[in-house]
C-alpha cells in the first residue's frame, strides 16, 4: 500500500500539490538526551539544524547543550558537548544553548554559542575551537578574534568565501566573519532596534534571528521581533522582502503584503525558493522566487503534533531548517522536541507545443513520481501516463502525444511513497 501526495494541472492553470509531514526522530513533546536509533532517541528544544553533502544532518541541540549528528543509517549521536553539562571549554567541548549552525565549503560546522556569546568551530573530525569573541562577554566590538564582541548570537551562514554571517540577535546586528577571524559589523546599530531600511549602519533590525545567503550572494534575514524577512544586498542596502513591519499575521499573497509572525530560521532550495519557519504561527511558509508567500504545512495558531498529508500535519514553534542533498526539507519542530521531514508542495507545469504537452515538475532525487491524467476535470479516475518514473535530477518531465493532447486534459503528478505500516 502507498501514500500519494498529488499536485494537479488543469491547461493551462498550475496548482500545488498537497504537503506530507512525517516525524524523521524524537518523541512528541518528550525531552531528552538519548541517543541512538531515530526510532527511540530523544532532543531538548532543538534549534538551527543543517546538511551535509552525503545527507547527515547536524542539529543545535540547544538546551542539551550538545551538538548531536543524524547519519543517513538512522544512528543519532552526540558529535560535540556534554549533554545537560553547559561550558564554555574547547577540550574536552563544552557549549552553552548553542542555536545557530552552519556548514563552511571545507566540512567544518561552525555554532552560535548563544548562553557564551561567542561563535565556534568544529572540524569534521570534532575538534572545537572558539572562532570568535569571549566566552562570558558580552557587547558590540568589532575585530579580530577573541578581541570581538556579540550578544546573544543566533543564525549563522556560511557563503560561498567563507565569508560567516551572524544574526546578532541581542545587539539587533548583521555581523560578517571574515576567514581571517576579523568581525566586521554589516548592518544596523548596536543596541538600537528599529524597522528602518538604509545602507549599513542607517538600517535597524529587531531581534535578528535567522540568516540565508542566496546563490547571487545576497543576504536574506528573519527579522523576528519586526514579523519581516529583510535583505541585505552585496553593497551593503538593507530593505525590507516580505511582511509588514511590526504586523504579526498568517497572510499569504504579495511578499511585501504578507504577513509572519517571529519569524525564525530560513532555507533556500536550488529552485531559489526561500523557505521561513513561521515560529509563532506554528507554520512553515514560502517565499518563491517570484515573490509568492504561501503556507507549506500547519494550521495558523493551531499546535501539535500531528504528521499527515494535505493539510493534516500540526507543528509547535518550528525553529531550524535544513535542505537535504535530495532537495528534502528537515524542520526542527522545537517545542515537539522533534526532528520532522516535509514534502513541500510543488509545482507542475504544462508546455504545449502542437499536439505535444511536455509535463515537468519540480523533483526530490531518488523520489518515485507517477503521472496521471483525466480528459475532464472530476469526471472518472486518473490514469497514468507512463511508468512511474524515479527523479535523478530537481527536475522531471514526461511528454504526452496522444490525440486528446489538443482537448482539455487535465494532468497531476504523484509523488509515491512507501507505507509506514
Amino acid at each position: 500500500m502507498r501514500k500519494s501526495l498529488a499536485a494537479v494541472c488543469l491547461l493551462p492553470v498550475v496548482l500545488l500539490a498537497q504537503d506530507s509531514v512525517t516525524t524523521l526522530t524524537g518523541q512528541a513533546l518528550v525531552s531528552g538526551a538519548s541517543n541512538g536509533p531515530v526510532t527511540t532517541a530523544l532532543f531538548n528544544d532543538p534549534a538551527a539544524l543543517v546538511a551535509d553533502a552525503s545527507g547527515n544532518l547536524f542539529i543545535a541541540d540547544s538546551r542539551n547543550h550538545v551538538i548531536r549528528k543524524i547519519a543517513t543509517n538512522g544512528t543519532v549521536s552526540t558529535f560535540a558537548g556534554n549533554a545537560g553539562a553547559p561550558g564554555a571549554g574547547d577540550s574536552p567541548a563544552r557549549f552553552d544553548m548553542p542555536s545557530g549552525i552552519a556548514l563552511a565549503p571545507n566540512g567544518d560546522l561552525y555554532v552560535s554559542d548563544t548562553g557564551n556569546h561567542t561563535i565556534r568551530r568544529i572540524t569534521p573530525a570534532g575538534a572545537v575551537t572558539t572562532f570568535a569573541g569571549m566566552a562570558g562577554q558580552n557587547g558590540f566590538t568589532d575585530g579580530a578574534g577573541a578581541s570581538a564582541r556579540f550578544n546573544s548570537p543566533l543564525g549563522l551562514a556560511v557563503a560561498a568565501d567563507r565569508t560567516i554571517f551572524v544574526a546578532d540577535s541581542g545587539n539587533h546586528l548583521v555581523r560578517a566573519i571574515a576567514p581571517d577571524r576579523t568581525v566586521t559589523t554589516l548592518a544596523g546599530r548596536p543596541e538600537t532596534w528599529g524597522v528602518e531600511d538604509g545602507a549599513g549602519g542607517a538600517a535597524r533590525f529587531n531581534g535578528p534571528l535567522g540568516v540565508a545567503v542566496d546563490q547571487a550572494g545576497d543576504l536574506f534575514v528573519s527579522d523576528s521581533n519586526n514579523h519581516t524577512i529583510r535583505k541585505i544586498m552585496r553593497a551593503g542596502m538593507v530593505m525590507t522582502w516580505a511582511g509588514v513591519p511590526g504586523v504579526d499575521g498568517s497572510n499569504d499573497g504579495e511578499r511585501l503584503a504578507a504577513t509572519f509572525s517571529k519569524p525564525a530560521e530560513l532555507a533556500f532550495d536550488k529552485h531559489g525558493n526561500l523557505f521561513v519557519a513561521d515560529s509563532f504561527n506554528h507554520l512553515l511558509r514560502k517565499i518563491s522566487s517570484g515573490g509568492k508567500v504561501s503556507t507549506v504545512t500547519g494550521v495558523a495558531g493551531a499546535d501539535g503534533s500531528a504528521d499527515g498529508s494535505n493539510g493534516e500535519a500540526r507543528l509547535f514553534n518550528p525553529y531550524g531548517l535544513a535542505i537535504c542533498p535530495d532537495g528534502s526539507l528537515i524542520v526542527s519542530d522545537a517545542y515537539n522536541q522533534l526532528i520532522r521531514i516535509v514534502l513541500a508542495p510543488f509545482n507542475v507545469a504544462v508546455h504545449m507545443s502542437g499536439v505535444k504537452a511536455s509535463i515537468s515538475w519540480e523533483s526530490l532525487i531518488g523520489k518515485t513520481y507517477q503521472p496521471q491524467y483525466q480528459n475532464e476535470l472530476g469526471l472518472g479516475s486518473w490514469l497514468s501516463l507512463g511508468p512511474t518514473i524515479t527523479a535523478t535530477n530537481l527536475n522531471t518531465s514526461v511528454a504526452d502525444t496522444s490525440p486528446e493532447v489538443a482537448g482539455r486534459r487535465i494532468y497531476r503528478a504523484v509523488i509515491l511513497q512507501p507505507d509506514s505500516n
